[in-house]
């Protein structure tokens, strides 16, 4: 049963591997020009506090090949969609699944060979992708010193993505005997559930910390500017930043800032209150003045960079228990409820 199953599986295999082996040629001939770049043109730059020549350049630099990191957000749901959903949907739709129990071949030695090979195939893959996009990207990562912002397309969180995709696809698959609107609902349910954890479970995986400071505005160049988040260290994951007054009461969310002139030249700070009467809109620090006038605080409230790899395994621990349970849900259901 396991060559059978190998055999009718290999195809899809075998088109993955294509694909890794090109990723990793790409990633292995540009690879090593890039980490050249950052050890010996960006690190230094960064010590020295004088990237603006060479930020710009360096970011844009192999830019369509930076874009094949966005291949670990689709690679998962492409896996529950082509190699998941007709796993079983298929059998059931030819009724080729009739042969096979009708043999030697248990209902249980059937499904768990089948569905074994696929969720197993499907983690290797994509675990071999996520190495080569992380190992490519370090020095890219490195620069922009922000770890959340790609945090489902680094490490290891993915290899549970893919897990659970693929269980999705079979339970689909298991449930509507087709395999077209399997396919369907594995991207539907995939993307609902992905968006559920990202917003609502990821950030309270741990408790959030909280950070207060006196809220700054000050003149700039350009106009003025504030001091938003606190002054939170970029690589720290911002959850909320919230600009309390004296008495407590939320006035500004996210430090966005927005002025109105009244008349005789007088501003007013929009949800906050009008400038005293000294800030005239045609003083050129009117306005970081006025809103320094009004003792506003900073209320942070955002998660540390240390919690990147505890997120990182329990998201992934998240997604391996819900591909438990629907591997369990699929094998029951073939067992009780097809005949």
């Amino acid at each position: 049963m396991t060559w059978l199953a190998w055999r009718q599986f290999r195809n899809p295999v075998l088109v993955v591997a294509v694909v890794l082996v090109a990723v990793a040629i790409v990633y292995g001939i540009t690879g090593p020009g890039i980490v050249h770049l950052y050890d010996t043109v960006v690190k230094p730059c960064k010590a020295n506090n004088d990237c603006a020549t060479v930020s710009a350049s360096f970011m844009a630099k192999y830019q369509t090949w930076k874009s094949v990191s966005k291949l670990l957000l689709l690679f998962p749901v492409l896996l529950g969609m082509f190699w998941g959903a007709p796993l079983v949907a298929r059998e059931m739709e030819t009724g080729t699944f009739r042969l096979s129990w009708t043999q030697s071949v248990t209902r249980r030695r059937w499904f768990c060979t089948r569905v074994g090979i696929a969720v197993m195939a499907s983690m290797v893959a994509t675990g071999l992708l996520s190495l080569m996009v992380t190992w490519w990207s370090r020095p890219f990562d490195s620069f922009i010193n922000f770890p959340f912002n790609t945090f489902d397309q680094r490490n290891v969180v993915v290899i549970g993505y893919a897990a659970f995709a693929v269980t999705l696809g079979i339970a689909f698959g298991a449930l509507f005997r087709r395999t077209i609107p399997a396919m369907g609902a594995t991207l539907v349910g995939f993307v609902a559930v992905r968006f559920l954890i990202t917003d609502y479970v990821r950030p309270v995986l741990a408790s959030a910390k909280t950070l207060t400071a006196k809220f700054q505005a000050f003149s700039t160049s350009h106009g003025f500017g504030a001091q938003v988040g606190a002054g939170l260290k970029q690589a720290n994951w911002l959850i909320s930043n919230t600009i309390v007054n004296r008495a407590g009461h939320v006035v500004l969310q996210d430090g966005n800032i927005n002025f109105r002139n009244l008349a005789h030249g007088r501003l007013e700070l929009v949800g906050v209150g009008k400038c005293p009467s000294q800030f005239l809109a045609s003083s050129n620090d009117a306005m970081p003045k006025c809103v320094n006038s009004f003792h506003l605080r900073d209320i942070v409230m955002y998660q540390p960079v240390s919690r990147y790899w505890p997120f990182q395994w329990e998201e992934m621990a998240i997604y391996l228990v819900l591909a438990v349970g629907l591997g369990a849900f699929s094998y029951w259901w073939v067992r009780r409820r097809v005949v």
